[in-house]
């Protein structure tokens, strides 16, 4: 079993390619364990007046990255179910999971941020719909990574047998990471089903312990066993690090409290996402307290 790890989201709000790259083999360098970007159009979460500058997507760097980068993990946290139709996300992910050789952590999510979808005529059904939506897209997903002739029919997808070679390096598949921001029950359910892994956005090490609580029952109640999906946690670290111990003190006793409620996987955020200082400070003196 793995300890804990240490991932990084990757900046995305860039005019070049150079950037991302130049952050990612720093990362591997460093010694994180992966590298994440998030698969949005643009910063959606932001006032409208702020959306007119650069963002570059998801699944077109994830590919690239996996050439520039010989070890380190690569994911995406997290896919949006409602942009792309399942059987060409499981191809895509098949073919990145080859490129990388076995190194694709698989999130994926119901979607949200509907100001996004509006601008980009993507239709945006009801929660209840997208999250079951993602259940289907699930099950089509699997099916096509793991069957010689996969055929599904539900209410809203269906496949017919597509072929899929060569299969994913990983078995029985890539680990399937579903995410969440809010941490609802539907989605945790969901996550009880069919995930390696369920992520949460930030929160309290209190609320981290009730949603893994509602996970551990989700699990009993199915028949898995709890332990059978590992526990992470997307949360945001100020860049300033670099130069203030005492943050760094504060930095070290709110990650400890998260890894003792449970979090096995940091998937960290800093302000400046550039910043290759603070990113080599965090290695050096924060990872080996938690490792």
């Amino acid at each position: 079993m793995r300890g804990v790890t240490f991932g990084i989201v990757l900046p995305q709000s860039v005019p070049n390619y150079a950037i991302v790259r130049n952050v990612a083999l720093e990362c591997e360098r460093l010694g994180y364990d992966s590298i994440w970007l998030n698969d949005h159009f643009y910063e959606g979460w932001l006032p409208p007046e702020e959306h007119m500058h650069p963002y570059l997507d998801c699944w077109t760097l994830l590919p690239a990255l996996a050439v520039e980068t010989k070890t380190i993990r690569i994911g995406s946290l997290v896919t949006s179910n409602t942009f792309r139709h399942p059987s060409l996300l499981a191809k895509m992910a098949t073919t990145l999971d080859v490129i990388s050789a076995g190194r694709l952590e698989f999130g994926i999510g119901a979607g949200d941020l509907p100001v996004e979808h509006y601008t980009y005529g993507i239709p945006y059904p009801s929660d209840v719909e997208r999250i079951s939506r993602l259940r289907e897209a699930l099950q089509v997903i699997i099916k096509i990574w793991t069957e010689e002739k996969p055929s599904f029919t539900g209410k809203f997808y269906e496949i017919r047998e597509p072929p899929c070679f060569p299969k994913p390096i990983q078995k029985p598949h890539p680990p399937i990471w579903i995410g969440s921001i809010t941490g609802k029950k539907r989605i945790i359910r969901l996550a009880a089903e069919y995930a390696d892994n369920f992520n949460v956005l930030d929160g309290s090490p209190e609320s981290y312990v009730e949603k893994m609580k509602t996970l551990d029952e989700y699990c009993e109640k199915i028949g898995r066993k709890p332990s059978s999906i590992r526990r992470s946690w997307h949360g945001f670290i100020d860049t300033t690090i670099k130069k203030d111990d005492s943050l760094i003190e504060d930095t070290i006793r709110n990650l400890k409290a998260m890894s003792d409620a449970g979090v096995q996987d940091f998937i960290l955020g800093f302000s400046d996402r550039t910043d290759i200082e603070a990113l080599k400070i965090f290695a050096e003196q924060v990872i080996p307290t938690l490792k």
